[in-house]
């Protein structure tokens, strides 16, 4: 990824200044995973954040071998686990690539130590956070305003890729439904 690219995906978080985008490079490397691949697993502690270039990630708790699905991250995207990388504490969250994918991962750790003397480089970093925190919300919202049937609309309405990307078994998981409930909801809808 060039600066450019790197810019088009950085500007509607924050204008940065050429110096800051070649730091956020110095701090990032290029990956490319196969579907199922995982870039966070569950117990290690968090240090950076994604950006999707191509693919998308899916963001999940494994509670007794049922996946929870929490996220999905598409191109142009950032993710992160916001309270492994605040708290140091081991992720419970899993980040996996849902489909091949070519990820940067930009090191945290790394970037603080320049905050001082790039500010907006704090502030990008700081709305990132921001961002993540309110899409947390908005589906946390979907399970306490809606029935299934509404949250199914939701994201019928507000993020239609979903529906053409995401497995049936991982749309459910992500709307709180069985797959047989979702199934029937479809039904319904069309």
């Amino acid at each position: 990824m060039d600066h450019k690219t790197l810019q088009s995906y950085i500007q509607p978080v924050i204008e940065l200044a050429e110096e800051e985008l070649a730091l956020l490079m110095s701090c990032a490397i290029k990956r490319p995973l196969k579907k199922g691949e995982q870039l966070l697993k569950q117990g290690e502690v968090c240090s950076t954040f994604y950006l999707v270039e191509s693919g998308y990630l899916r963001t999940y708790y494994d509670r007794e071998g049922v996946a929870i699905n929490m996220n999905f991250t598409f191109e142009g995207d950032f993710t992160s686990n916001l309270r492994s990388y605040r708290s140091r504490l081991p992720s419970e969250l899993i980040i996996e690539a849902g489909e091949d994918t070519i990820a940067w991962i930009f090191n945290l750790r790394q970037l603080s130590q320049q905050y001082d003397t790039y500010p907006n480089v704090t502030r990008f970093v700081r709305r990132l956070a921001i961002s993540q925190l309110l899409a947390a919300q908005e589906h946390s919202d979907l399970f306490k305003l809606y029935t299934p049937t509404e949250r199914y609309r939701h994201i019928e309405k507000n993020n239609p890729h979903l529906l053409q990307r995401v497995s049936l078994s991982q749309l459910a998981s992500y709307l709180g439904v069985t797959r047989e409930t979702l199934s029937r909801i479809r039904a319904k809808n069309n």
